[in-house]
């Protein structure tokens, strides 16, 4: 069985909707299973953030070092660890960036998104690098309002919270639209975005930042479920919902690398308040992700 033909036998039998893209990046071999259609980004919209950084970075308009007080009006809902702290603590532009990616922290990247000057300058980006398929509207306070009826939305996080355990999201929302309103990519487009990173986009002092911090995620349950003990795997998760997605470099050996981007949607509304139900159909979803992100690996393993 071809490659191709074992990620669609994946996706049907976890009967989700997927866009994979992977690219053998030393080969130059590619294999794309509905690469060119557009899904809600989710978290992994935090790799653009992470591109238009380092490119701040390189033309010295940001530093590493900087610090950034944190406010209370900062903290965002969802994951994150920011929004338990007390204000004032000072990170810098790294912790910023580093718990962006490994935690997905909501209130870093928020903070982020400021300093590089908002949205627009993301998706200006994208544009001033090819990639009109990848769209950045909003920050994550701004997604996931989107979430939540408007009178719902802006009560306080605490109220939020309680009206989230009785009630559904909107799924009928901008948060799960796939319009270029919304933040959305194709799986293609990300792998070209990912490439470039790898690649000489940026000076090696500024890419070995930004793979340090990729190689640091703390979230291991989809595309690198079933690789090897030890083994290496640079990427950024996301989650909305349904929305299941993750996106990165698999290094097979110091000169062989695999990108893969994984984005998956599933019908979670039946589900969303039934626990048993929902964390079966989560642990379906993410193994069927782990088997894509294995099946990847043993294609272009060396000695396959």
């Amino acid at each position: 069985m071809s490659l191709d033909e074992k990620i669609r036998d994946i996706i049907s039998r976890a009967d989700i909707q997927a866009g994979v893209a992977i690219w053998h990046i030393e080969s130059g071999a590619r294999v794309e299973v509905n690469g060119d259609a557009p899904f809600p980004m989710a978290s992994t919209f935090k790799i653009p953030i992470l591109a238009t950084a380092c490119r701040q970075l390189t033309d010295g308009e940001l530093s590493l070092e900087t610090r950034v007080p944190l406010a209370d009006e900062d903290k965002s809902l969802g994951s994150g660890i920011l929004p338990y702290f007390e204000q004032d603590l000072e990170p810098t532009v790294r912790d910023l960036l580093t718990l962006m990616i490994i935690i997905s922290d909501n209130t870093a990247t928020d903070i982020m998104v400021d300093l590089l000057g908002g949205a627009a300058v993301i998706e200006g980006y994208m544009r001033q690098l090819g990639l009109p398929e990848i769209s950045f509207k909003l920050n994550c306070k701004e997604l996931l309002r989107y979430l939540f009826p408007p009178e719902v939305a802006d009560l306080p996080r605490e109220e939020i919270h309680k009206w989230a355990i009785e009630n559904d999201v909107l799924r009928d929302g901008l948060g799960f639209s796939k319009g270029s309103e919304n933040n959305v990519s194709s799986a293609k487009a990300m792998n070209r975005l990912l490439h470039m990173m790898y690649g000489n986009l940026f000076p090696e002092d500024i890419r070995a930042v930004a793979f340090d911090i990729l190689h640091k995620q703390q979230f291991n349950v989809r595309i690198s479920r079933f690789l090897p003990l030890g083994a290496k795997v640079a990427h950024k998760t996301g989650t909305i919902g349904g929305i299941r997605n993750d996106c990165g470099i698999i290094t097979l050996a110091e000169d062989s690398h695999v990108i893969l981007t994984c984005f998956t949607e599933w019908d979670e509304a039946p589900i969303w308040n039934q626990p048993v139900a929902h964390h079966q159909r989560v642990f379906e979803v993410e193994t069927a992700m782990g088997e894509i992100g294995r099946a990847a690996y043993d294609a272009f393993v060396i000695g396959n």
